[in-house]
């Protein structure tokens, strides 16, 4: 059954990234993402920078020393690079968010029960939050599965019976490498309360003097993790000759985590601004968690989830499935950013394999009676109908040219069938040049490029970087023959 749900998500991830998406990027981060890929795709870490920066502006690609790199760190652009070699980079969050699926199966089913996990899989693969990151080109299904494969494999290498604990200890260590590398403050706090664990088993071992057992298992994880995590720095010395530059303050000076002035925009981030975005991104992620209504505000997820805690009888268990999660809207107080409702407060998103097994665990406590279980299984399907309905259809349908972005106009211009060309883009916005710029080679030597209209003095000055290619102009704004030749007034 869970192989079916896993095959199920993949093959639903892929009607979403091309029915929805059109396999290409819209958000900023994406479009970055989807760049740095292609670079390491190449086999670089960065690009040479482009002739005119502004006319082949790249939404968070940053120009800096003459080269050209995305300012997100590495860890998901280089699992993104496998699927740019195989001509598939939409392929590689479908598969990721199965992986996710089925790395919450291993968890409640090594925690509790095979049950447990099954269900909460269940609760996964129909959360809209869910469905829609699958489709998307953003870290956060690879970095959802790492963690969670960190977290099942950490909890098995300590397991007193367990078979091949070192084993789980590199599986434990190399997942949490790889996710500290895609989303470092989120692979933090998630790990948090295994980190207290850690400690936790340190002390004990002092104590019985049984370090040897706690070192076979612990060393191993922290040495392969280091070494995963040493790509970061590597990373940064190699695009910024600094190995603790903080990427994301080339784009945006005042990117970056804490509090004050200087930090986010305006006035600088503050408590009270922590808050206020929290209350807003909680709302938007409890609503897109299982897609359940909310009744007069208060939604019924709540429910289970309460219930996971109080009706368990092995609360330590259940308690920990609640820390990651908690951690996590903890940690994000501290960065500035709204985590935005189209995707359900997608900053959280990590933490729902642990939030799907906890209310798992209640709705299988709750239904233990006759009734309660009739009642759970009338309620579902109703939960079910309530979300494809009011959730995951009208995001579908919201989803469909986000930010204005599609292929309408780089279908147009393929269809021109064009040859050893640059088209420059006639723009109000920066969606309506991000149409096209995804489509650029990072080396800027495809057969079409394109680059922004940034008015004939310039356009001449950008031609000149690209020898015997014809010029275009593509107005998006034009009702006909929106793709004419240079010379054409």
């Amino acid at each position: 059954m869970i192989l079916f749900l896993c095959l199920a998500v993949f093959f639903t991830a892929s009607a979403v990234a091309w029915g929805i998406f059109e396999a290409m990027p819209h958000l900023e981060d994406e479009h970055a993402n989807l760049f740095q890929a292609r670079v390491f795709a190449s086999g670089s870490v960065a690009a040479p920078a482009p002739p005119d920066s502004d006319a082949f502006l790249v939404p968070f690609a940053i120009v800096h020393d003459g080269i050209w790199f995305g300012k997100y760190t590495p860890g998901y652009p280089l699992v993104l690079a496998l699927g740019v070699l195989l001509g598939a980079p939409w392929a590689v969050n479908a598969l990721a968010s199965a992986l996710a699926l089925f790395g919450a199966f291993l968890l409640g089913r090594d925690l509790f029960d095979a049950d447990c996990g099954l269900l909460a899989a269940a609760l996964g693969a129909v959360s809209p939050a869910f469905i829609l990151l699958s489709g998307s080109l953003l870290p956060h299904p690879v970095t959802m599965a790492a963690l969670v494969f960190f977290a099942w494999a950490f909890l098995s290498a300590r397991r007193p019976a367990s078979s091949h604990p070192l084993r789980y200890a590199v599986l434990a260590g190399f997942a949490l490498g790889l996710a500290v590398l895609a989303r470092p403050w989120t692979a933090l706090a998630v790990a948090l309360p295994f980190i207290g664990i850690t400690l936790c088993d340190g002390i004990r071992a002092i104590g019985r003097n049984t370090l040897c057992p706690y070192i076979r298992i612990y060393f191993p994880l922290v040495a392969v993790c280091l070494t995963v995590c040493s790509l970061l720095p590597l990373y940064n010395y190699a695009v910024t000759g600094s190995p603790f530059t903080n990427t994301y303050t080339l784009w945006w000076a005042y990117d970056t985590v804490g509090f004050g002035p200087g930090i986010g925009r305006g006035d600088g981030h503050s408590p009270a601004l922590a808050l206020l975005n929290a209350g807003l991104d909680l709302a938007a992620f409890q609503t897109a968690l299982t897609g359940w209504p909310a009744p007069g505000g208060f939604p019924l997820v709540v429910l289970p989830l309460a219930a996971g805690l109080l009706f368990a009888p092995r609360g330590r268990r259940d308690l920990l499935l609640l820390l990651p999660p908690l951690a996590l809207i903890l940690a994000h107080l501290a960065y500035w950013a709204r985590a935005g409702e189209f995707f359900g407060g997608r900053y959280y998103s990590e933490g729902m394999p642990f939030l799907w097994l906890l209310a798992a665990r209640g709705l299988l406590k709750f239904s233990a009676g006759k009734w309660r279980l009739r009642l759970v299984q009338a309620a579902l399907p109703l939960f079910l109908l309530w979300s494809v309905a009011f959730q995951i259809e009208p995001r579908f349908l919201r989803g469909y040219g986000l930010y204005d972005i599609s292929r309408a106009g780089s279908d147009s211009v393929s269809a021109a069938g064009l040859r050893n060309a640059v088209v420059f883009v006639r723009r109000k916005a920066w969606t309506d040049y991000a149409a096209f710029s995804w489509l650029n080679d990072p080396y800027l030597d495809g057969d079409v490029v394109f680059a922004r209209d940034l008015g004939p003095e310039k356009n001449t000055q950008v031609m000149q970087a690209f020898p015997g290619r014809e010029a275009y102009y593509y107005d998006p704004a034009a009702n006909e023959n929106p793709l004419m030749p240079a010379e054409t007034p």
